[in-house]
Formats: structure tokens, sequence, C-alpha cells
């Protein structure tokens, strides 16, 4: 669960839990033996977190999570990790730390984290992952249903907003990024085709590859949430595949994206040297997959 105390998270948050409120998380958790993790993974601090207080005041954060029994914790910042681990917490890295390739996974790993979650950019990026898994020895967690634009040009700035927002209470009129983000599927529908999700029939293809899989969309209503682990643990979904997608979940009520007509796509995105400008393999797919809704 997010934990944006002090540091902030990248993600948007329905509420600010505080200590107690983990420790009876916690305290469920574990008798139903479930791992605990808390995510403090904001992409930016401002600076704060290298000053004499922002140490002292994190260093107790960290060790009040290891109090609690928290099992680890969802960073992006390296200076961070460093102080996470030396209160005794394991490390997972966030996806917010833009892992996408071999030297930024070993600079991870010889940390020794506990996990890293990839950058989702590369979930169809199969030689890269391989790379990585041949190279680490960390466990590797991908997101499976974040439907973010394939390298979104407003991926960090979109993340620092938040990270701000949550950690200061900053009265935001409006996201700038998450409604951009909508007007260009609009426009373009082929880039939700071209967004890095991982259908639920196609989990087999990665289970050789990584070792977590990880649903994205805990501030949405509990029976969304529910529909979408039911779906991926099942691996098979028949219906609007949008119904699973997060980011942003709105587009399921404008899009119907027949999942069945996904059928077989991925040996193609498993082969594609994604040079975009070459093919029409996702356009396409648009075209016959993805109706407006009446």
């Amino acid at each position: 669960m997010g934990f944006p105390e002090f540091i902030g998270t990248g993600r948007a948050t329905l509420y600010k839990p505080n200590f107690e409120d983990l420790a009876k998380q916690v305290a469920y958790t574990k008798k139903n033996n479930i791992r605990f993790e808390v995510v403090i993974n904001a992409s930016c601090i401002g600076g704060i977190h290298l000053t004499p207080k922002g140490i002292s005041y994190i260093n107790w954060i960290f060790s009040q999570l290891k109090n609690i029994g928290i099992d680890s914790v969802a960073l992006s910042d390296p200076y961070l990790v460093d102080l996470a681990k030396n209160n005794g917490l394991d490390v997972n890295v966030s996806c917010i730390a833009l892992v996408d390739s071999l030297d930024k996974a070993m600079f991870w790993d010889e940390k020794e984290v506990y996990a890293i979650t990839l950058d989702s950019s590369i979930n169809r990026h199969f030689d890269i992952i391989q790379e990585i898994k041949e190279n680490v020895t960390c466990k590797l967690k991908i997101l499976v249903n974040e439907a973010c634009l394939y390298k979104c040009p407003m991926r960090i700035q979109h993340f620092n907003f938040f990270s701000h927002v949550n950690a200061q209470n900053i009265p935001a009129l409006d996201d700038y990024y998450y409604n951009k983000c909508i007007n260009l599927r609009i426009k373009k529908k082929e880039l939700i085709i071209k967004s890095p999700f991982i259908r639920p029939e196609d989990l087999k293809h990665y289970k050789n590859l990584v070792d977590i899989f990880k649903i994205s969309g805990r501030s949405h209503p509990i029976g969304w949430i529910k529909r979408v682990i039911n779906a991926y643990l099942s691996e098979r979904w028949d219906g609007n595949l949008m119904e699973l997608l997060d980011c942003p979940r709105e587009l399921e009520h404008f899009y119907y994206l027949d999942n069945r007509a996904l059928d077989g796509a991925i040996e193609q995105w498993k082969s594609c040297n994604k040079l975009c400008s070459k093919c029409n393999f996702c356009k396409e797919l648009a075209e016959n997959a993805l109706k407006v809704k009446g």
C-alpha cells in the first residue's frame, strides 16, 4: 500500500495511513501469510532527503516500519535504498526508477535489493528482459495491466507531479498529464494497442523470465480490483480488455477492446524490433479489435 508520509509516492493515493493503520494491516496480513510492502516511491523529494533533518526523519520512518513488521518497501531513489537497508528492510526497486536496461538493473542488484520492478516500457522487449534475468540475482517483477503510453514522454513529469502533490498536499487544479494521455489515445487509438500491457492469457510467455506479476490500480474500487485479480489468476478474460487495464481506466467507458481479437498478437510483439514507422501491425490490430462504444 502507499505511504505518502513526508517522502511521498508516485501515484494517486486515497488517504494517508498512519503507523497505527499500518500496524493493524500488517497484523492481518501476517495472520494470512501475506507479504506486506509499503510503497514510498516518489520520483522527486526536492532534495530534502539529503539534509540533516531529512536524513534523520527518514531513518526514523524506516525504523518505525521495521518495528511494525513491514516486509519490504518500494523505493525509487538510490540513497533511500541505502537508508532502508541500513534499517534492516528489504527493498523492491519501484517501476518509477525506470529500470529499462541491464546496466540500470545491475546498479540496483549490486545494492542487494529484494526485487526490481522493471519499467513497463520494456514489457514487450523480451530480449532486454532475458538479458537482465541472466545477469542479476534479485527477483524481477513486472506490471501486467498498466496501460501507460509506450515510452511516454510525460512519464517522469507525471510521477514528479504526484510525488509533490501527495507529500506536500498541494491543491492542484487539474492533472494535465492524465488528460493529455486520454486525448492522445482518442486521436490515435493504436496507442492503446502499443501500451505495454500483458494479457492474462499471455502470462505464460513471461513465467521463465520474471518472478512476480504485479497488478496496477490499488486506488480503484474493490470490485474492479477483484475482477482484475481473478482474470489474471485464471489467465483468461473474455470480453472488453479495457475493463482490466489501469491508467487511464476511464477509457473502458469509450472503447471496447475485444480480447479474443488479440489472441496470437504476443508472437508478433515477442519478435518486434519496435521500429514503428516501418510497421503497421498495432495500427491494423487497433482497427480490427478496438471499437468506439455507441
